[in-house]
Order: C-alpha cells, then structure tokens, then sequence
C-alpha cells in the first residue's frame, strides 16, 4: 500500500501511522506535482524582484544573514554541504525507526502544496528515502531554536550538488521533528490507555471490587465524556466476573479508577489533536506564500516570503507533558493495587500470596513496584522553554524532544509497574480458584505463559521482565487492540 499525498488535509494521524508504524511509501498525486512546478516557477519570478531578500536564499545563513548573495552566488550556496551543524549533536541511542519514518513523512507538509517552492524532483526524493534504510538520528542533543541538527542527520545524503536555490532550507528548516513526535505520541497513547485499563480491570476482578463504582447511573452523573468512556470500558471488562464480590467498598485506588483513565483518555484525545493541527502545519521558514494564496488579495504576483517562527511547536510539549503525567497517575494507581493484593487485611485474599514462606515471594516485586513509581513521577515533570545565554538571535531552544523523551520514559515506567500488578493480579486469581471474566481471559492467558503461576523456585526476574518487555511490544505493534499481549 501508498499513501497518496495531493494536499495537507492528507497529512493525519491515519496516514502517519500507515507510514511511520505500517511501513508504506508515499507518492504524489498530479495535482500536487502540478502545483509543486508552479509555485517553483512563481518563486523564481519573485528571485528577479530587485532589492528582494529571503532568509537563507538571497542571503547567507546565521550570523552571515546580512551578507547579500547576487545570483551566481546564490546557486553555489544551496550546493553547500553545512558539515559543521553535524557536530552539534552529541549522540546517545539512535531515534526508534518508526519515528524516523515519521520525521520524513511531515517533512512533505511543507512541500506538497508549494510552501517551500521547491522542485517536484525533490520532494519525490524525500519520499524515496521511506523505500530504503534511513540514515541514523541520534536522539541526544537534539536541541536549537529549531530543528537543524536532527535534520541534518537524516537529510544530509539529499544535500550538495544536486540542490538549487532554496532548497536546502527547505530540508532544514521548520518543525518536521515536533509533529512526528505529537504524533507517535498520539498513535501510542491509545494503546497504552488500553493497556492500562485491562490490567486495572484484571486487579479489581482479583480483589473482588464491587461493580458499584462502575455503575452506568455515573455516566450521567459525572457528566464527563471521558469518564463515561472509561467507566463503560470498566464494565464491559468486568462484566461475567465474580458474581459475589466484598460487600464494602474497595479502597480508594480502585473508585477512582474511571476518573483518572477518563483524564487519560483526555489527554490522549488532546494529544491526537495536537498531532492533528501539526501534521498539516506549514511549519517553513522562511515560508512561501504563493499568488493565490488568500492572504495575497492579489497584490503579490508572484507570491511572497515570510520570516516567520513555524520552526516553534509550542503545542507539542504541554499535551505529551499532559500524558506524562496521566502515566505517572495510572503507576501510582497500579502501584497501590498490588500493596492491596498482597495484604490479606486489604484484599480479603487467602495467606500464600506473597507471605515469607512462599516460593514465589511476590511482595519482592510489590517493593519493586515503587522505585517505577518513583520513577514514573520523577519523569513527569513539565517542560518549559530553555534559555539560551550568549546568542543574538537564537534565544531559546524548542521543547518537543525533551518532552518526548519524558513522555516515552514515563511510559515505560507505568507499563513496568503495570506488569508488576499484572502478575500480582493473575497469582491471586489463581490462589483463589478463579479465573477473569471473558473480556480479561486473553491478557490473563499471556500473563501466565510469560510469569507462571507455579510456585517452583525460578528465575523470577527474568519472567518480569520478559512481561514487561511484551507489554511494552504490545502497545509498539498495536497487538493490545486485540487485548493481547502477543501477536
């Protein structure tokens, strides 16, 4: 399959998760290869205005903004290779390749309605590089007033000699980073929710919580879509579990389960829109605005450029610090449940869970369960915009990439304390008798081919981990929309 791009209303979340997570190419339709060759020409009309200046085209780059380039000179400089921007960057594991993927995809935005007037030629290339090995991009020192050193990494080989005026920036320039980072956070955080809320389902089946707090009456009553998404979800998870249950309420931890997935599930709703609005932004500068665009009233004939702060996603790093923090709530959460389960006073459960003489002493992992709790919150810190001391004109840096990895460390430390109360839940439907209701029976089967219920002296650390790692391939391969935990 090919996503077929012929104007930015195509750049969404389904299309990024085609190409990002799917593996499909990318082409253009007609319509956008004609329009890419008329604002190219229109441009370059705009070039043969006298005294005009644009950024980076008819000028140099950075501190050499001032020095004028005439039009021999102009051409030598988009072939220019800036190898000095590489070494910027200082390392660290390379960025996951699906977000790779993703980078290259939004980086078409800019291009697929004329914004970066450049050639048709060279947006073919860019999409070219989805059908290939893409170049590593470091995910440390990822930072700047934009995005320059991370784009520098993967678009070097489409840089030198094959490139005309303005096309360098065109590569360079803009926010392509920050997009596919709201957007991958947006596709994942669905899963993760979902993740999320049959494992808190599995542990409010395995301590008999009374359905009572999931009621339908507090769809209405609450009068929050999101909350009433989550209680509805709760229910359908629960429902054909025990028929008798503790006549008293649970602890608090698990009344308030619906309200804090209903905020998650805010958030991640938030997230998607985020990634939404970003997809389809013109992030370029300095930015094309062709003769037809609206904002021209027909004054400009052959368009005009605009300076401007597109390279700034201010809107990515609030909503992923959003979810980082909806993360943090749903560990704490989880955390609290397996202390519930291994206390028999708490969870009215029979002695042998997790008691000293007990082979599988699961409380190890209770007291485990807090460092990624910690962890989780530590993690979950908002982000706010850098300085940056000593620079004329690039002041501060972008927030997107903090932010992201933030998000993503607070995940994985959720889903740790999630496979922790996971295989809490499951050894104590097992010392009880019981099983999960049918909605839950899938993940509990997955549960226990990973973490046995056997009381046999093993290596247990190893089977919390190997839980661990397939949950977290479970919401990466999207396997969890089918409540699995393996494909």
């Amino acid at each position: 399959m090919t996503v077929i791009l012929e104007r930015r209303s195509d750049m969404n979340l389904d299309s990024y998760r085609r190409v990002a997570f799917g593996g499909e190419g990318v082409d253009f339709a007609p319509a956008a290869i004609t329009t890419m060759e008329r604002t190219r020409a229109s441009f370059l009309r705009l070039l043969e205005e006298p005294d005009i200046f644009i950024y980076g085209v008819t000028s140099g780059w950075g501190m050499e903004a001032g020095r004028k380039l005439n039009a021999a000179e102009r051409e030598a400089h988009a072939k220019e290779k800036p190898n000095h921007i590489g070494g910027q960057s200082f390392g660290g594991e390379a960025l996951p390749e699906r977000l790779v993927r993703g980078i290259v995809f939004a980086r078409l935005t800019n291009i697929v309605e004329g914004h970066s007037a450049v050639r048709p030629e060279l947006a073919r290339e860019i999409a070219a590089m989805l059908n290939g090995p893409l170049p590593p991009v470091p995910s440390g020192g990822n930072i700047g007033s934009g995005e320059i050193i991370p784009l520098f990494h993967l678009f070097t080989p489409l840089m030198g000699e094959a490139r005309s005026v303005k096309e360098p920036g065109a590569l360079l320039n803009g926010s392509p980073m920050a997009s596919a980072m709201a957007a991958d956070t947006a596709v994942l955080a669905g899963r993760r929710l979902r993740l999320a809320a049959l494992v808190l389902a599995l542990s409010a089946e395995a301590i008999l919580a009374p359905l009572a707090a999931y009621d339908s009456a507090l769809d209405d009553l609450w009068n929050d879509p999101h909350e009433a998404r989550a209680l509805a979800t709760l229910r359908a998870l629960l429902q054909g579990g025990a028929a008798t249950r503790r006549d008293y309420q649970a602890p608090v931890s698990y009344r308030i389960l619906p309200r804090v997935l209903g905020q998650a599930g805010r958030a991640a709703d938030h997230m998607a829109e985020v990634a939404n609005v970003a997809l389809r932004a013109v992030t370029e500068n300095p930015v094309y605005v062709p003769p037809h665009h609206p904002s021209n009233h027909g004054r400009y004939p052959n368009g005009r450029a605009v300076s401007n702060g597109g390279y700034h996603n201010a809107t990515a790093a609030p909503a992923m610090d959003g979810l980082a923090q909806s993360w943090a709530d749903i560990a704490n959460l989880a955390g609290r449940h397996a202390s519930h389960l291994f206390d028999g006073d708490s969870s009215l459960l029979p002695p042998g869970l997790a008691t000293a003489e007990s082979p599988l002493r699961l409380q190890l992992y209770g007291w485990i369960a807090v460092s990624y709790v910690e962890a989780a919150q530590e993690a979950a810190q908002r982000t706010l915009i850098p300085g940056r001391e000593a620079d004329p004109a690039d002041d501060v840096h972008c927030t997107a990439p903090i932010a992201w990895e933030r998000e993503r460390r607070t995940a994985r430390e959720m889903i740790n304390t999630l496979a922790v109360l996971a295989m809490t839940a499951s050894q104590a439907l097992h010392v009880t008798g019981r099983t999960a209701p049918p909605a839950l029976q899938p993940l509990l089967a997955d549960v226990r081919r990973l973490f046995a219920t056997s009381a046999a002296m093993r290596d247990h650390a190893a089977e919390a981990r190997a839980l661990a790692d397939a949950m977290e391939q479970a919401v990466l391969s999207g396997a969890i929309h089918d409540d699995r935990l393996t494909a």
